[in-house]
């Protein structure tokens, strides 16, 4: 077992015993915010055939003046006949066109009489025509393998005729905390209990890393005894096991004690993080339990520093998260004795780049999880933080420049 290490160094250890998931085959429906187990090429072009980009009128000539008459056909058949000069037919946005066609004029530029209609704008070659191949070409890359699916890859990938998609499973994650004191929020506690609000917390953040949450118990629920079958409960609906509270003691934690007892074997204990520096991971029936601080800011943070890598990588992607250069829109009045991680909100303007501290900066405060979307990194040492100054900022959401 390895004991306190550096932030990249708890990292890699989490890297080297966590693998992707297995794929699984789900509609298209439910694809979007998935990962892509599979590289997906168009097996033909995209439009196949020559399409009206509007409603209107097929023409068949490409050039034509204003006032121009046409013939108008009363329909036409896409197997049979071409379109002639001086002919114009109906189309809808997205319809194929008929052989001859050579441009299309929106509907609200012309005037029908009976069976003629007057053009009311000069045609150019080519005019609201969508060309086959124009969107996608046969053998483009539709979604590489490892893909995030955003709406537009479903989009795509639909009108390609997927109806299914292979996929990455998604991440199963239980929850367990060991807080004797810690009562369900849904009862009101009595004096010296607490409200748990550890697991909803880690429930949503999961939600938001592509995880789901396979089940959770709490330590105040069980007998002592029964902890150890309350833990294999939980790892057995589970591909990820994280436990919060009891972290800390001066020989050895409640939380590693229990893991041991269980006969997990502790790939490391402690980061030299502030908050949250009492953290580790183990392997348990080769599923990887998490320990996080039982504080709530420091059970998140350690949850977005440690956790979200292994989640990523169980999903086939890649880990890392995104650091960006920031300005500090107001101050820090504390000096970081060890690798300090700061709640902060984070946007993008004109100016580029900047940060707010938020308030609430002690690890068992909610305060300033509200809004947060970035942590700002402070190595051992760094001085307080002053208005105006560049920082280093982890980002925790996906924001647009």
């Amino acid at each position: 077992m390895k004991k306190d290490l550096s932030i990249e160094e708890a990292q890699q250890l989490i890297l080297e015993n966590i693998d992707h998931l297995p794929s699984e085959r789900v509609s298209i429906m439910q694809a979007a915010g998935r990962v892509l187990a599979e590289e997906l090429l168009a097996d033909k072009n995209l439009p196949s055939a020559p399409q009206s980009a509007v409603d209107g009128f097929a023409l068949g000539d490409d050039q034509a003046p204003i006032n121009t008459i046409f013939s108008l056909k009363n329909h036409y058949d896409l197997t049979q006949g071409i379109l002639s000069s001086g002919e114009a037919v109906r189309v809808v946005t997205g319809g194929e066109l008929q052989s001859g066609t050579l441009s299309v004029i929106m509907h609200e530029n012309v005037l029908v009489k009976g069976d003629t209609i007057s053009i009311l704008e000069e045609i150019k070659p080519g005019n609201n025509i969508k060309q086959a191949g124009e969107d996608y070409q046969q053998g483009n890359i539709l979604a590489n393998h490892k893909t995030l699916l955003s709406s537009g890859h479903i989009g795509l990938l639909a009108a390609y005729g997927h109806n299914e998609v292979l996929i990455y499973q998604r991440p199963r994650v239980s929850l367990l905390g060991l807080g004797k004191n810690v009562i369900s929020c849904s009862q009101t506690p009595k004096r010296g209990q607490t409200r748990d609000s550890n697991n909803p917390l880690l429930a949503a953040l999961i939600n938001q890393a592509g995880g789901s949450v396979a089940g959770y118990k709490l330590a105040s629920e069980l007998e002592e005894q029964d902890l150890i079958c309350g833990l294999d409960s939980l790892i057995s609906m589970a591909d990820l096991i994280i436990v919060t509270g009891g972290t800390y003691a001066e020989t050895q934690s409640e939380a590693q004690t229990l893991l041991e007892s269980a006969g997990a074997s502790i790939i490391y204990w402690g980061t030299d993080i502030q908050p949250g520096s009492h953290n580790g991971l183990a392997l348990y029936q080769s599923k990887p339990v998490f320990a996080l601080s039982g504080n709530p800011a420091a059970c998140a943070v350690g949850f977005n520093l440690f956790v979200v890598p292994a989640l990523r990588c169980m999903q086939g992607l890649s880990p890392p998260l995104r650091k960006v250069q920031a300005r500090c829109t107001n101050g820090f009045n504390k000096t970081a004795r060890s690798h300090r991680l700061v709640r902060g909100k984070v946007s993008y303007s004109s100016q580029g780049w900047e940060v707010t501290i938020l308030p609430g900066q002690k690890p068992s405060m909610l305060k300033s999880l509200v809004n947060c979307n970035a942590l700002i990194d402070m190595p051992a040492g760094h001085p307080p933080l002053e208005s105006g100054q560049e920082v280093t900022v982890i980002l925790l959401e996906t924001i647009c420049e």
